[in-house]
């Protein structure tokens, strides 16, 4: 039993509603026991973060907290939308996507910020060089989607020496595996308090994961499986929103 008063959070995780490989539910019960509080931010979607939050009120015995979330492809980059309640839509600038957020009292949180792979539309500045001009409230200091992402982790939190920006931390999980891979720690153990924190700038983040030789063969098939989903994905949104 834990006797800290810090909780744990992973606010960076994918469901197959989106590219992810497991049920909402078999996410929280992989994150049972290793955090408190879990956010679900399937691409462009919150249905599954809305079925999450339900099993989790349904069985309060896990011990996990959920924040429906969302990741949303905006022109500039990728954006975390957390605290949601209506899906905001992909295909936005940077700054009309977090007003979108802020309008039904989310918090905006710029993903990944200088991950080479950033999903930024052809002819657009990325969210990383619009960093000091939006209103953020919080950058994502640490990523675990890959055994690459140090340097990318190190850079962002070498900016945030500049911005000052509330930090989080995200596994970026497409696989139960990797659930509470990478933490934000807190004062308090729910989403009411992880909201609290953040706006307060009271938030630590960090890795909770060792990359070894042994971990990177399945670990690139789940690369793979998820990067083919997405982009199926993708390009089926884009075909219907070219229908007539």
């Amino acid at each position: 039993m834990r006797t800290s008063t810090y909780g744990r959070g992973d606010l960076h995780v994918h469901t197959l509603l989106s590219d992810g490989a497991q049920r909402p539910e078999a996410i929280l019960e992989a994150a049972s026991g290793r955090v408190d509080v879990v956010a679900i931010t399937d691409h462009d979607e919150i249905r599954g973060a809305l079925r999450a939050r339900e099993w989790a009120r349904e069985h309060p015995e896990l011990g996990v907290d959920v924040v429906v979330g969302e990741e949303i492809s905006t022109l500039n980059g990728h954006l975390l939308g957390l605290f949601l309640e209506e899906c905001v839509p992909p295909g936005l600038s940077a700054l009309e996507t977090i007003g979108e957020i802020h309008a039904q009292g989310g918090l905006a949180v710029a993903a990944h910020p200088f991950h080479p792979l950033r999903g930024v539309s052809r002819g657009h500045a990325s969210i990383a060089r619009l960093i000091r001009d939006l209103p953020l409230d919080a950058i994502e200091a640490v990523n675990n989607a890959g055994v690459f992402s140090a340097p990318y982790n190190e850079w962002a939190a070498l900016r945030n020496l500049e911005l000052m920006l509330p930090v989080t931390a995200g596994s970026d999980a497409h696989d139960v595996w990797y659930v509470g891979s990478a933490v934000m720690r807190f004062e308090g153990r729910n989403a009411d308090s992880l909201r609290r924190a953040l706006l307060a700038g009271r938030t630590r983040a960090h890795v909770d994961w060792s990359w070894t030789v042994g971990k990177l063969p399945f670990h690139l098939a789940l690369q793979a499986r998820a990067a083919y989903k997405f982009l199926r994905r993708d390009r089926q949104r884009v075909s219907v929103g070219t229908l007539p």
